[in-house]
C-alpha cells in the first residue's frame, strides 16, 4: 500500500487503529440512520450555498431579477423530485451499487459508460472542496479575522474527513451522525423560527447592500437560465445513494431508497424555506457574510443560537465531503476491477476501505483548494457539468433497459427515466453555456481526458493479458548451462555474501570490476586473490568513468557468446544502512544497474534473472 511507505508504521496505527479481518467487512455496514448522515450531508450542505448562487446572478438584474428567487427554486425542485424518483427506481434496478457507471455500461456501451465514470470522478473531487471551502466562509463569516487563514482550514479540514474514512465506514457514519443530525435540528429550527417570524409579523429585513442599479443587466433569458444552472448545486450528491448501496444492511436497496426519498423530503424543504426567506428579507450576497449567515442573523440577532447555526452550518459543510469519499473510492475500485484505473485503486485496505482511493481523493481535493484559494464561487461552475452529465447518461441509460426487459409496468418506469434524461439534458446544455467562460470549461476538457487516460490503462492491461495468456504458450524447455555474474565495486563482507550466494546457484560465477580511477586495478586483484581465488575476476576499462554502461556491453557479449540455452543471472551485492537518511550519502550505484538492466532485458529480450543480495549494516 502506498500509506506504509510514506508514514511510520507506529503512526499510522495510531491514526486508523488496528487492521479488521476480512470476514468483518459484512459488519461494517450502514443503518439507515446513518447512512442519513454519511449519504445526505453532500446534498443537505448544499443549502448553504445554493440560493446564494441563485441571487449572485439575479441581482445583476436588479429588483426584478431577485423577484424571481422562487420561481426558479420552485423549478430546481422540480427538478429535483424528477432526479430523485429516477435514481429511485435505479436503486431497485441495480442493488449492486455502481450508479451510472454501471447503469451506462450495461445499457449504452463503454464509451458512454466512461464519460459517465469521469464525470463522477471529478464531480466527487469538486464535491470535497466545494464543500470544505464553503464550509470555511460559513466560519469566517462569523469569526472574520479567520478569513486570512481559509486555505489553511480547508486543507486541515480535508486531512482529518480522509483520516477518519480512513477508520471504517462503519466507524465514520458513527462520528458524523451527531454533527449531521445536530445540523438538521439546528438549521432546520432557525428555518422554522423565521417563518413563524414572518407569519406573525414580528421580522424585520436586515440592512442589505443595495442592489444593482436598475437596467445595469436588462431582464434576460440567458441571465435567468444562468441563475437556475447556478442554483442546481442543489443536487449535487443525491447521486451517491445508488452508488453505495451496498454500504447498507439488508434489505440493501429497500434501507438505501428510503434514505434517498427522507433525503430528498429535507433538501427540497430546506432550500425553499432558505429562498423564501432570503426573499422576504430582501437578502442579498455580500463577499463578508454568506446569505443563511444573514438570515441567521436577521431571525436570531447577535444571539448565542446564531453562532449555534452558523457552527451547525459549518459542520455539515465540512461533513459533505464525506459523502463524496463514500462514492470516489467504491467507483474506483469498480473501475479498476473492470481495468480502467490502476489495480491498487481495487484492493480493500487495513480498515476494510479501499485506502489507496480515499487517499487519492483527498490529495486530489487539498490540489484544487490551494489552487482555487478556497474560493466557493470559482469552484461551483467546475461542479456542475459532471454532476449533470451524469444525471443524464444514467437515466438514458435506464430508458435502454426499461425498452430491452420491459418489465411489469415498464412503460411507466420508462416514462420517468425518459422525463428525467430529457431534463437533466438540458440542464446540462444550460450549465455548460452559462457557465463556460467561469470555468465549466476546465471540466469538459478534463472529462475527455480522463476518458482517454481510463482507455490507455484498459489497452495495457489487456496487452499484459494477452502476452501473459497460456493459449499459444509452450512447455518450458530447460536450460542447458546456467552462467553467474556478479559486478562489485570493491572487496567487502557485502560483496563476500553475494559471491557466497552465487556459488550456491551455479558452479560457472564470474565477477566483473569496472575501473574508473587508474591505479585502482592493482589494490581490488590484490584483495582478490586473497578472498576468493577460486572465483575469476574480469576487470573492465572505463575510459569516460560510466559503471552501467560497460557492464551492460560485457552481459550482452557473455550471452551472445553463452546462447539462448545459457541461463544468465546478474547478482547484485548491495549493503542497506540502518537509518534512511544514510541512503543520500552512498551513490546508489547497485540501484542504477538494477533499473538499467531491466529495461535492457525488455529491450533486447535476453535471458537474465537479477538476484539482490542485501547485506544490513548495524551502525
Amino acid at each position: 500500500m502506498l500509506r506504509t511507505r510514506a508514514i511510520p508504521a507506529a503512526l499510522w496505527r495510531a491514526l486508523i487503529g488496528s487492521p479488521l479481518e476480512t470476514q468483518r467487512l459484512k459488519h461494517e455496514k450502514l443503518t439507515k440512520v446513518k447512512g442519513l448522515a454519511v449519504f445526505g450531508a453532500d446534498p443537505l450542505s448544499s443549502n448553504a450555498y445554493a440560493t446564494e448562487e441563485i441571487l449572485r446572478v439575479l441581482v445583476l438584474m436588479g429588483s426584478a431579477g431577485v423577484a424571481l428567487t422562487m420561481p426558479v427554486s420552485l423549478a430546481i425542485v422540480g427538478l429535483l423530485v424528477v432526479v430523485a424518483v429516477s435514481y429511485y427506481q435505479t436503486i431497485h434496478a441495480y442493488p449492486s451499487g455502481g450508479g451510472a457507471y454501471v447503469v451506462a455500461r450495461e445499457n449504452l456501451g463503454v464509451l458512454p459508460a466512461l464519460v459517465a465514470a469521469s464525470a463522477l470522478l471529478v464531480d466527487y473531487i469538486l464535491t470535497v472542496a466545494v464543500s470544505t471551502s464553503a464550509a470555511v466562509a460559513a466560519i469566517t463569516s462569523a469569526f472574520p479575522s479567520l478569513f486570512p487563514f481559509r486555505v489553511e482550514l480547508a486543507v486541515a479540514t480535508v486531512a482529518l474527513v480522509t483520516v477518519v474514512n480512513l477508520r471504517g465506514v462503519r466507524e465514520s457514519g458513527t462520528v458524523f451522525s451527531i454533527p449531521t443530525y445536530f445540523y438538521i435540528l439546528t438549521f432546520g429550527g432557525m428555518l422554522a423560527a423565521g417563518l413563524w417570524a414572518l407569519l406573525t409579523g414580528n421580522l424585520r429585513p436586515p440592512a442589505s447592500p443595495a442592489l444593482a442599479p436598475e437596467g445595469a443587466h436588462p431582464l434576460s433569458l440567458f441571465l435567468v437560465l444562468r441563475a437556475f444552472a447556478s442554483g442546481a448545486t442543489a443536487l449535487t450528491g443525491i447521486e451517491a445513494v445508488s452508488n453505495g448501496v451496498q454500504e447498507f444492511y439488508p434489505p440493501q436497496a429497500q434501507n438505501a431508497s428510503r434514505v434517498l426519498v427522507g433525503m430528498v423530503v429535507m433538501l427540497g424543504t430546506f432550500f425553499l424555506s432558505v429562498s423564501y426567506l432570503a426573499h422576504r428579507l430582501a437578502v442579498v450576497p455580500s463577499e463578508t457574510e454568506t446569505v443563511v449567515s444573514q438570515i441567521a442573523r436577521a431571525v436570531l440577532g447577535e444571539s448565542w443560537l446564531y453562532y449555534l447555526v452558523q457552527f451547525g452550518t459549518a459542520l455539515i459543510l465540512f461533513l459533505a465531503a464525506n459523502t463524496a469519499y463514500a462514492g470516489f473510492p467504491r467507483l474506483a475500485s469498480i473501475l479498476a476491477r473492470d481495468r480502467y484505473l490502476p489495480r491498487q485503486l481495487a484492493n480493500l485496505g487495513d480498515r476494510l476501505v479501499f485506502a489507496n482511493g480515499i487517499l487519492l481523493l483527498g490529495a486530489a481535493a487539498v490540489l484544487l483548494i490551494v489552487t482555487f484559494r478556497a474560493d466557493t464561487h470559482s469552484l461551483i461552475p467546475l461542479y456542475m457539468i459532471g454532476v449533470f452529465v451524469t444525471f443524464t447518461l444514467s437515466q438514458t441509460g435506464m430508458v435502454r433497459r426499461w425498452l430491452t426487459q420491459r418489465p411489469p409496468a415498464w412503460k411507466v418506469r420508462m416514462s420517468i427515466s425518459a422525463v428525467g434524461a430529457a431534463v437533466t439534458g438540458v440542464v446540462t446544455v444550460v450549465v455548460a453555456v452559462a457557465k463556460f467562460t467561469e470555468g465549466a470549461w476546465i471540466s469538459l476538457a478534463l472529462m475527455p481526458l480522463l476518458v482517454l487516460f481510463m482507455r490507455a490503462v484498459h489497452r495495457h492491461y489487456e496487452d499484459v493479458a494477452h502476452q501473459l495468456s497460456l493459449e499459444h504458450a509452450k512447455p518450458p524447455r530447460p536450460f542447458k548451462a546456467h552462467k553467474v555474474i556478479v559486478p562489485v565495486n570493491a572487496v567487502h563482507r557485502g560483496v563476500l555474501e553475494a559471491l557466497r550466494y552465487a556459488k550456491a546457484v551455479s558452479d560457472d560465477v564470474t565477477a566483473v570490476y569496472v575501473e574508473i580511477e587508474p591505479g585502482a586495478r592493482e589494490e581490488i586483484e590484490r584483495k582478490w586473490e586473497r578472498w576468493v581465488p577460486d572465483i575469476p575476476l574480469v576487470v573492465l576499462p572505463s575510459p569516460y568513468r560510466s559503471v552501467v554502461g560497460p557492464i551492460l556491453l560485457y552481459l550482452d557479449q557473455v550471452q551472445r557468446e553463452a546462447g539462448p540455452d545459457t541461463a544468465l543471472t546478474v547478482v547484485l551485492p548491495e549493503f542497506v544502512p540502518r537509518k534512511w537518511w544514510h541512503h543520500f550519502l552512498h551513490n546508489q550505484t547497485a540501484l542504477m544497474l538494477k533499473f538499467a538492466l531491466l529495461f535492457r532485458q525488455r529491450r533486447l529480450r535476453r535471458y537474465k534473472v537479477l538476484a539482490d543480495v542485501p547485506y544490513y549494516l548495524t551502525k
